[in-house]
């Protein structure tokens, strides 16, 4: 597979534009740290006590105990309290806050930063980076730092970027007599395909090695939905358009995999056994997901694996992904804003960069690693990293924003939760998360 299209610097800017403005709450924007320095504090000057809260996989958890660690050989006197949060991050960063104790540091995603923003409680870090040598927003892909501004004020440096793309299992593909996806395949050779792989290995007439399997979240979904021409929300985020044939359709695709050419589990069939661990276990041929579950798969031993493009829809002749971008942001309430800074341009900054490019979580946001051959070795799987970052601009997606962004995500997976499990037809599942969500849009 040999994939010629790699990401240019203004890739992504007109799809960010509308991201954090049209849906955001118009209130007063939080004002300006007081005490900005005009010239950087040697590190060994710089003193404080930092709680740092992010979520993420084990490996995800390790890699930033090692960085704190870094950290702290060229700090000494700044201390760090890491706290890894796998499950419910939001939940425990609000309760943090309510309690007038918020985390010095955190993972932001960018649909939560429009509320934390809007309410006044991140600090801006306009005149941070305007004062410091060693970093500008030039560095990272525009659009990345156009979805970090509310109101004109930058509340977070992105410290990656993924897109959604197709991991396959090479062995299962070989034993098939499979050529491998590239980027011209279709929907229609991926459900091919699916049909070869998935076999009832052990004879007892249930099917325990499926042809494709996915998380069922609104990235990976939505990739499938804007790839088929279909959206979830329309442009000005005003109207559900989950309920539009090309939306209907894509859902459908899907479903029909579980449900109709039953080469795919449903949510009843994966039962304890997530998707990721399906796959990586060599009981699946294909998984949709993002470029964090690299690092994890680099330990798979049993099979060979790499990377594809999503494929390209027959209705539409397009492919969609779904980028996924997260920054690390301070409160503007904390105590030490001068050592918060300095630990956030140590994971953001250029050596983090580096550190971003080698550790395989997740692709850097300054353009020159994403682009570097630390990133797109192609003697670590997967051979074709370079996937991550191929996708053109019209491919690119995000998913919809809105300032009451916990009722969507409750729609999402309380409403479709059924279609999943096969018990409610796709009409009737969107027709519900529509009439649900309606009433909490920006009117």
């Amino acid at each position: 597979m040999k994939m010629k299209r790699i990401i240019k610097i203004g890739l992504l800017v007109a799809l960010v534009v509308t991201l954090v403005t049209a849906c955001a709450p118009k209130t007063t924007p939080a004002p300006s740290p007081t005490s900005v320095p005009t010239t950087q504090a040697k590190p060994e000057e710089l003193t404080g006590k930092l709680t740092v809260i992010h979520w993420g996989s084990e490996e995800e958890k390790d890699l930033v105990a090692g960085w704190i660690a870094q950290f702290n050989e060229e700090h000494p006197g700044i201390t760090v309290e890491q706290i890894h949060v796998p499950q419910n991050y939001w939940d425990k960063v609000a309760a943090m806050f309510a309690a007038g104790t918020p985390p010095d540091l955190m993972y932001m995603g960018y649909p939560e930063m429009v509320r934390y923003a809007s309410e006044g409680t991140l600090l801006p870090l306009d005149d941070y980076i305007a004062n410091d040598p060693e970093i500008s927003t030039d560095m990272f892909f525009p659009a990345l730092i156009k979805a970090f501004t509310y109101e004109g004020k930058l509340y977070g440096i992105p410290k990656d970027w993924n897109t959604q793309v197709l991991y396959y299992n090479k062995t299962l593909f070989d034993q098939a007599g499979l050529s491998y996806p590239d980027e011209n395949w279709t929907w229609d050779d991926l459900r091919a395909a699916a049909k070869k792989i998935a076999a009832d290995t052990d004879g007892d007439g249930v099917t325990d090695q499926w042809g494709f399997v996915t998380d069922v979240g609104m990235n990976r979904i939505g990739a499938w939905i804007y790839g088929n021409g279909g959206s979830i929300l329309s442009e000005d985020k005003t109207k559900c358009t989950l309920t539009d044939p090309a939306s209907v359709g894509a859902l459908k695709f899907l479903t029909g995999l579980m449900f109709e050419d039953k080469v795919a589990p449903s949510k009843a069939e994966l039962g304890e056994l997530s998707a990721k661990d399906t796959f990586s276990s060599g009981k699946a041929g294909m998984y949709v997901c993002g470029g964090w579950r690299v690092l994890g798969f680099r330990d798979i031993k049993d099979f060979e694996w790499d990377i594809a493009p999503i494929p390209i829809s027959p209705t539409s002749g397009k492919r969609g992904t779904v980028v996924d971008t997260v920054s690390w942001s301070i409160a503007k309430d904390t105590k030490y804003p001068d050592a918060a800074w300095a630990l956030l341009k140590f994971f953001t900054g250029e050596a983090g960069q580096v550190r971003t490019a080698k550790g395989g979580t997740a692709t850097p946001s300054m353009i020159k690693y994403a682009n570097s051959e630390d990133f797109l070795d192609p003697t670590k799987p997967p051979a074709h990293r370079e996937v991550l970052i191929s996708y053109t601009e019209d491919e690119i997606h995000y998913y919809p924003v809105i300032p009451k962004m916990g009722e969507l995500w409750d729609a999402w997976g309380q409403e479709l939760s059924e279609m999943w499990l096969g018990q409610k037809s796709v009409e009737d599942s969107v027709k519900a998360f529509c009439e649900r969500i309606e009433p909490a849009l920006p009117k």
